[in-house]
């Protein structure tokens, strides 16, 4: 059974605030928590995956699931 996935809609914002608004997201969530992302600005994929991932968090999935706006699903690791 997957646990319950949270959801940050961060459409209309711009690098550095949608990685800023991420980790906030994330250090809420209790180890093993899944945070569904989703984006419309292109930078902010490659830069939420580094960032997630230099912390010690897991990126599950990135994908675009129209033009222009991208979905990711990150898990919250111990730490």
């Amino acid at each position: 059974m997957r646990p319950n996935i949270e959801t940050l809609d961060l459409r209309g914002l711009l690098c550095p605030l949608t990685w800023a608004r991420t980790k906030y997201a994330l250090s809420k969530l209790a180890a093993g928590g899944e945070l569904k992302v989703i984006v419309d600005h292109r930078p902010a994929v490659p830069d939420i995956k580094r960032n997630a991932e230099e912390i010690g968090d897991e990126v599950l999935s990135t994908r675009e699931t129209e033009e222009g706006v991208w979905e990711m699903v990150l898990r919250r690791c111990a730490r």
